[in-house]
């Protein structure tokens, strides 16, 4: 150790290892899940360590079948290695590739290779602690450096990546706060290449070259290129170097003549300025080679202000030899990377037009999306549309907007509830042009909402080369393609697509087909004023439900009696409650309606084994048939009888309904009234009409204690609806408790059954129980006869086992 501190050197080198798997199915038509180039990237074999490179490069994609929930068993990971500097980079470098005891030496050591090295040096202060590094592929690595307390300090990190004819190291060094960058690429020297399949040691050879012109020829794009020629720019095609030209072939240049001759009889007095813009917007600086570019890379062209923005799409195999199509600013790139004497050049299959407008400008400046327009700014997605991350809109025309349903018209104009949510669920955080979607495949993206897009296009007369336009989601056609903006693309298509989670509760109604309902609140004049509310529960009866009661015969005879009819707006408030509550959530509860008074859940369980799992919900005793279908910020639950909000008592109820006399009777004579009419405690209340007293032994209802037995028998301390009560067999044997402890065993035939009473009319709702109208006395078994049976338990709330709730209802 040095009496004036200590040296420490670390040397670490990153290598990254993992994969992305992409689904295509066979059944009908392939489908392919797109995954953003940047994605692909991330997930590289590293070549290095291989000892040869794939030829799908730049990307490592495996092309699996069957479940789409199935996967790669391949695991990204890192590898890290440490070296110290008595073994030195030499050491490792001598086994060629990563693999131990390779004799091969690796191509970018070999001949004709050049070598480029560039340095950055920066002098940290004390808020560089952490340093942000992005290595040569792309990946971020962050590299945390302390400040010494003695001595020195000195720290680095290398990465390299290999590409088909390009290997790049970067080495960062941080010395006494004095960081410095170094980065080499080696690559096939110009001229010199290698086979995109080549194996790791194959060296660069010499490849055959011609001039800008003659390759263009070559290529099917000479016109543009002779053009250009004529308008002034012949020494700059000819005599630059390093230079990338995308050119459009010369079928696509011809077709576009006309607007070219237009452009150049305008400027023809300025010396054909406008042929040399054309072309200029079309020449970047630099080797640009399609299998080193990152989607969404963004390249300067030779005309100030105007990029040429690259995008990469998969295609499924059996569609094309290609495993990726790509794009310069959405026109689709036919050939690539061909080497000519100056640079390289791509082939275009269009023009690309200027592009000086972010999205919301396109949009601003369209007479048929001004509705459009209005909405993005009241939700100020404007301001996303603004940005600079390249984003994808599908924009409805005005027209699309006159198509959607009132309700949701009028949210969606006036920017309420979940406007914002409707107008996400047409974007992508992703430029998405029209070539992404795959003739004869299905395509799938995820919009700003987490869900799927899926983009069809079908074929003409099964001709790949005609395809018809692209439907996205069944629902919506693109009648516009590849509107170009500084930050992503434009496609106009001709329906709204909304999403259920974002739509008004009464436009969501009609797509559940909850129309009677529905109707019934839009007479009121409730529907806008639910449709603006957020955080509801709304138990809707079915059209089933209601198509016999007093309302729905009063909406198709006498309509007009139900405008501002009190009475309707209390029943249907009556069905809305707060907070949200989906079935996850529910529990034995009173919920509070928006009109007042309280809905009564209670939760049962149908299932022989697992009695204890709630797997069936009531509202005021009527099942939810269906639910859990969520609108802007509410749930709706339809449910097979209406609510009906009770006003009585179980004691006033009885002393209201003459069929149930004698019973009320028994009650008094018992001295038990007190229980039926206590607040505190809920009751089921199994009541015989007084027919079935007729032959009651008068033995019974003289003596006090059998009477008082005799009435507790028919009364349960708890509500059991007959939602709750289901078809049983032994040895799953059901009961419930009466009141004097008897266990009452319940099942159902043809109708709920209670011992050996039937119930002939279910659940009359009181503000504390309900009660069931019995067809017989009930006659409970022996206690002795009770001991083998299982007493059921399922009306205690679970809230642990409602995780099974959503697989049973």
């Amino acid at each position: 150790m040095a009496a004036n501190g200590v040296i420490l050197l670390l040397t670490l080198t990153l290598f990254s290892v993992s994969s992305i798997n992409t689904q295509y199915y066979s059944d009908y038509e392939p489908e392919a899940e797109f995954v953003p180039l940047e994605e692909q990237q991330r997930h590289q074999q590293n070549n290095q360590q291989t000892g040869r490179h794939n030829e799908e490069k730049p990307f490592d994609v495996e092309v699996v079948s069957g479940d789409i929930n199935g996967g790669s068993s391949h695991l990204p990971g890192l590898f890290f290695h440490q070296a110290f500097p008595f073994l030195g980079n030499s050491f490792f470098n001598s086994f060629g590739g990563f693999g131990i005891g390779t004799q091969q030496e690796p191509w970018w050591k070999g001949p004709n290779v050049c070598t480029e090295k560039e340095e950055d040096e920066k002098v940290m202060d004390e808020n560089d602690g952490n340093e942000e590094t992005e290595t040569a592929d792309g990946t971020d690595t962050t590299v945390q450096v302390k400040q010494p307390y003695f001595g020195q300090f000195h720290f680095s990190m290398n990465s390299c990546v290999e590409k088909p004819s390009k290997y790049i190291c970067k080495r960062v060094v941080n010395k006494n706060g004095r960081k410095k960058t170094l980065t080499i690429t080696r690559q096939c020297c110009h001229g010199y290449g290698r086979p995109r399949n080549a194996a790791y040691a194959t060296p660069c050879d010499k490849i055959e070259i011609k001039d800008v012109e003659s390759t263009a020829a070559d290529v099917g794009a000479k016109d543009f290129v002779i053009k250009a020629k004529n308008s002034g720019l012949n020494d700059m095609i000819m005599s630059r170097k390093n230079l990338t030209m995308f050119l459009p072939v010369d079928e696509a240049f011809s077709s576009y003549s006309d607007l070219l001759q237009s452009e150049s009889n305008l400027v023809e007095k300025q010396n054909d300025d406008g042929m040399k813009k054309l072309f200029l917007r079309h020449v970047v600086d630099g080797e640009v080679s399609m299998d080193e570019v990152r989607n969404e890379q963004l390249f300067k062209t030779q005309v100030g202000g105007q990029n040429i923005r690259i995008n990469s799409y998969q295609v499924p195999l059996s569609l094309s030899p290609e495993p990726y199509r790509y794009t310069a600013n959405c026109v689709p790139i036919l050939k690539h990377d061909k080497s000519t004497e100056q640079g390289m050049i791509h082939t275009l299959d269009g023009i690309m037009k200027p592009v000086n407008k972010n999205l919301m400008d396109i949009i601003r400046d369209r007479r048929d999306m001004s509705i459009m327009r209005t909405v993005l700014e009241k939700t100020k997605l404007s301001d996303l549309l603004e940005g600079e991350k390249p984003l994808t809109i599908f924009v409805p025309t005005d027209d699309a907007f006159d198509k959607l349903e009132s309700h949701l018209r009028r949210v969606l104009k006036e920017g309420k509830g979940c406007a914002s949510n409707i107008l996400k669920n047409h974007m992508l955080d992703l430029t998405f042009c029209s070539i992404a979607s795959v003739p004869g495949a299905k395509t799938t993206a995820y919009n700003l909402l987490g869900e799927p897009m899926r983009f069809n296009r079908s074929t003409h007369g099964g001709e790949i080369e005609q395809p018809q336009p692209i439907v996205i989601n069944g629902v919506a056609k693109v009648v516009e393609t590849d509107i170009m903006g500084t930050n992503g693309v434009v496609h106009v298509i001709d329906t709204i697509m909304p999403t259920e989670t974002a739509l008004p509760l009464s436009s969501l109604m009609q797509e559940k087909n909850v129309t009677i309902f529905r109707r019934l609140l839009e007479i009121s004049g409730l529907d806008n004023a639910f449709d603006d509310m957020d955080n509801l529960t709304m138990f809707a009866p079915t059209d089933k439900a209601l198509e016999s009661t007093e309302w729905s015969k009063m909406l198709e005879e006498n309509p007009e009696q139900l405008i501002n009819n009190r009475n309707l707006n209390e029943f249907l408030s009556y069905h809305v409650t707060k907070p949200m509550t989906k079935t996850c959530d529910l529990k034995e509860q009173l919920m509070p309606t928006i009109g007042g008074g309280n809905v009564r859940i209670h939760l049962f369980s149908t299932h022989s084994l697992f009695t204890n799992v709630m797997n069936r919900a009531t509202a005021n005793c009527a099942r939810l048939v269906h639910f859990d279908d969520e609108s802007c910020g509410s749930v709706l639950h339809q449910v097979d009888k209406p609510l009906i909000p009770p006003k009585m008592n179980l004691l006033e109820m009885l002393q209201n309904n003459p069929n149930y006399s004698k019973f009320l009777e028994l009650v008094q004579a018992a001295n038990l009234t007190n229980l039926l009419v206590n607040p505190e405690e809920d009751y089921t209340l199994l009541v015989p009409k007084n027919d079935v007293f007729e032959e009651l032994d008068e033995n019974v209802t003289k003596e006090p204690t059998e009477l008082e037995s005799l009435i507790k028998t028919h009364i349960v301390n708890d509500v059991i609806c007959c939602a709750g009560i289901i078809p049983t067999n032994w040895p799953f044997v059901r009961s419930i408790e009466s009141l004097n402890g008897h266990h009452l065993r319940i099942t159902r035939d043809r109708r709920p059954k209670i011992q050996n009473a039937g119930i002939t009319k279910c659940d009359a709702m009181a503000t504390n129980g309900i009660i069931h109208e019995m067809n017989d006395i009930v006659v409970p078994s022996s206690r002795q006869s009770q001991q083998p049976q299982r007493p059921h338990q399922h009306f205690s709330h679970h809230p642990q086992e409602d995780i099974f709730s959503d697989l049973f209802f």
